[in-house]
């Protein structure tokens, strides 16, 4: 697994509504909203997603790939309007969604967790 944690923030526009399908093709490529805090999961806030990779450009372009799979999958271009992608170092955050893992979908890393988190726990749907 790559070593290197980065944080998104973007803003989408479609003329269909866009954020369901890029969630959705964002997490086939390792982008998260549920990031683990201490003991806890956090949601991120919206139009916010983190990953691990191995590089900054790896990064964007797993971002690139979501938005290209969104826009197949809701048949329209998404605008992006804007985006910063930066490498997390010592980074700190607070949210209104959290939680302790629940066992039956925590697995052997944090990443690992937070992903079976974001994909099977009603609590953090989108």
């Amino acid at each position: 697994m790559a070593d290197k944690k980065f944080l998104f923030a973007y803003d989408l526009t479609a003329s269909k509504p866009p954020h369901a399908a890029f969630i959705a093709a964002a997490l086939t490529e390792g982008l998260l909203y549920v990031y683990t805090v201490k003991d806890k999961l956090c949601r991120l806030p919206n139009t916010t997603l983190w990953g691990r990779f191995e590089t900054q450009e790896a990064a964007v372009a797993a971002f690139n790939t979501a938005k290209m799979a969104a826009e197949k999958a809701i048949g329209a271009k998404i605008t992006l309007e804007k985006r910063v992608v930066l490498a997390m170092n010592g980074a700190t955050f607070t949210s209104d969604k959290r939680k302790a893992p629940d066992p039956k979908w925590t697995k052997g890393t944090k990443f690992a967790t937070c992903r079976e988190h974001q994909a099977k726990d009603p609590y953090f749907a989108y």
